[in-house]
């Protein structure tokens, strides 16, 4: 694609995602492909244990509809929907520029069970990883989705379930990204703490973390959350932990493998099956997207919007490097 249509192609998908999403909505037909700003757009819905869970399924062009594209499932944060999740982080922008599909849910009541975060999905006790699994499988059934290049990415309550995914679907999952979360498979306001899921990941799982250090909805340290869900976090160290142990990471972070203005990413290698750790911090970060510079929430987390670092184009960079 020339530069002058790229372009004119990110002015048009701004516009419309500026829209607050109206225009997507609109278009969508369940179970058929409708032209959309960028691509193609589906509406799909699972059954699972007797409820309907809906996703919106977005592939960058209609050539999605005969070659294998990797698909990118993206979970929004607790009381977020589908359309506006997509505005909020710009992921079709990055999916049409790399030519990947991305699966947004539709949580239960805008929420996920990630383990202790969060309400009403954990109360009702929605089994979001067969929600997903069953999700992906769907969406393979309306695009050729490359099934060994399927990776979970997700904002706050979202990338709490995208843990708890690497966690008990390893076999779907090639890598994860979460942002703004931990990992949340203990409950830290029990007397003693109560571990609520074993995380006894199939494989080695690689895992970029992204944090803003000023976010007090999501603390870097850890400690009791200002956000709606409440509750007591784990410091992100103990998820970082994790997964350099589950994946036999040998050598510590030794130079920034990205560092630009406040924002820094460091990597634990030599893992089992080259499945790196790395995490990502950004200096007066909030509870928010990197790199579009909104911060939608910062009456209620702190911090700062970010652009010092694009998450969208560093995940998609790190997620290409694996595949099942």
């Amino acid at each position: 694609m020339r530069t002058s249509e790229w372009n004119r192609l990110v002015g048009l998908l701004k516009a419309g995602l500026q829209l607050a999403g109206g225009l997507l909505l609109v278009a969508c037909s369940n179970g058929v492909p409708v032209p959309v700003i960028g691509g193609v757009e589906f509406a799909g819905s699972v059954q699972v244990d007797g409820r309907e869970h809906k996703y919106l399924l977005f592939a960058p062009n209609a050539q999605a509809l005969d070659d294998d594209v990797p698909l990118v499932v993206s979970l929004h944060g607790g009381g977020g929907t589908m359309v506006g999740y997509d505005s909020f982080t710009q992921i079709r922008l990055n999916a049409v520029r790399h030519n990947y599909a991305v699966l947004t849910p539709a949580g239960y009541e805008r929420t996920w069970n990630a383990g202790s975060c969060c309400a009403p999905a954990t109360t009702a006790g929605i089994d979001h990883v067969q929600v997903i699994r069953a999700m992906v499988d769907d969406a393979a059934g309306s695009i050729n989705v490359d099934r060994s290049r399927v990776y979970a990415e997700g904002h706050s309550n979202g990338g709490m379930l995208a843990y708890r995914l690497a966690c008990e679907a390893a076999d779907v999952f090639a890598a994860i990204a979460p942002v703004s979360a931990f990992m949340m498979n203990r409950d830290l306001d029990a007397v003693p703490a109560q571990e609520l899921y074993a995380c006894s990941p199939s494989r080695a799982v690689p895992v970029m973390h992204v944090h803003g250090l000023a976010d007090t909805c999501a603390p870097y340290a850890g400690g009791p959350s200002t956000g709606p869900a409440g509750g007591t976090r784990p410091p992100v160290s103990d998820s970082i932990n994790f997964w350099v142990t589950n994946n036999r990471c040998l050598l510590p972070p030794i130079l920034a493998s990205y560092s630009n203005g406040g924002a820094r990413c460091e990597a634990y290698s030599g893992c089992q099956g080259a499945a790196q750790v790395q995490l990502c911090t950004i200096e007066d970060g909030g509870h928010v997207w990197p790199g579009t510079g909104q911060n939608p929430v910062a009456g209620i987390c702190g911090g700062e919007g970010v652009t010092s670092l694009d998450a969208n184009e560093q995940i998609w960079e790190f997620f290409r490097s694996y595949s099942l």
